[in-house]
């Protein structure tokens, strides 16, 4: 037969025998190390210039730094969109990829700063003399070491006059 253990336990300097079911266990918790103002500081607002706070009006809007080897037309959707090549390479073939209004000839055209690049998803269900599509704006373009950084505002969801017709 086993003995049953007892253990000792100090409760405000009385020393009280109690069977193991019955110990107190202090639970401790650990702090982070991080200081708690780190944790819940927000970005500064005053960082962003006013042009940009302007610009950015709803949820599907961002403004995105993204590094890219080339600026093909298919290599910035990919990075910005979040686009599978095969995808961009159908929507090509489908007419569905414009750059400033105009159809895109070859899939490999490059970009330049200030071009607007939309992807055509259909006609807006509520208005069909609207049009809903993915638009990618380069804002800025700089050349680094192997790569190039490009600035663009995307948006994922944008209704705008139908100018397919």
């Amino acid at each position: 037969m086993v003995p049953l253990i007892r253990t000792v336990t100090t409760f405000n300097q009385h020393n009280i025998v109690l069977p193991n079911s019955f110990c107190y266990v202090q639970n401790k918790r650990y702090k982070s190390k991080v200081a708690k103002s780190s944790l819940d500081s927000e970005p500064d607002k005053s960082s962003l210039d006013s042009d940009e706070r302007d610009e950015i009006q709803d949820k599907n809007t961002k403004i995105l730094k993204i590094n890219v080897t080339s600026l093909r037309v298919d290599g910035i959707l990919k990075s910005s969109l979040g686009i599978a090549r095969n995808k961009i390479e159908t929507m090509f073939y489908e007419n569905k990829i414009r750059i400033n209004g105009e159809k895109l000839k070859k899939k490999s055209q490059s970009i330049q700063e200030g071009d607007e690049i939309d992807i055509l998803k259909g006609p807006d269900i509520k208005n069909p003399s609207f049009m809903n599509v993915a638009r990618v704006e380069i804002l800025a373009l700089q050349a680094q070491e192997e790569s190039v950084s490009v600035k663009i505002k995307r948006c994922k969801s944008l209704t705008v006059d139908d100018y397919t017709k």
